[in-house]
């Protein structure tokens, strides 16, 4: 798991593959209405307006074939995180969502406005939640492969 100002990311270039693309259409972006933008070789941004759910029961989620960049362009969540081998898996893998569900102990960290978090194929992440108080959010989800 990676953790820096959206702006800083750009420095794990060689580390995440196709950020370098997603940057440059981040910086352009103007409206953040919710809505998928393609990128190139199947890669997506999310854009989302959301509310922060409660992390009381909340579930882990991990992908295989993409990675998760979370970027808070307004507002602040907590994420939960652990190393996938250390949960259990819930149900069956959803490949066409590429998520598996799992349940397990979490820490959490807040991500605020302008930060982001890059989650890899082993960082299981509970992404979206509060601890104290629901906040709305703005939020980029980029989902590259891997």
């Amino acid at each position: 798991m990676i953790v820096c100002p959206w702006k800083d990311l750009g420095r794990y270039a060689a580390v995440v593959p196709g950020l370098e693309e997603a940057m440059k259409v981040v910086a352009e972006l103007t409206d953040y209405t919710p809505r998928t933008i393609p990128l190139s070789d199947g890669n997506r941004i999310m854009v989302q307006q959301a509310t922060t759910k409660s992390a009381e029961g909340a579930k882990f989620e991990a992908h295989r074939n993409y990675l998760d960049i979370q970027y808070i362009v307004k507002g602040e969540e907590y994420v939960g995180w652990a190393p996938l081998d250390t949960l259990t898996m819930e149900g069956e893998y959803n490949a066409a969502k590429d998520k598996s569900t799992l349940t397990g102990h979490a820490d959490f960290l807040r991500i605020g406005e302008g930060y982001c978090y890059v989650v890899y194929p082993e960082d299981a992440h509970i992404p979206g939640v509060y601890l104290e108080n629901p906040c709305d959010l703005i939020k980029l989800v980029v989902k590259l492969k891997v």
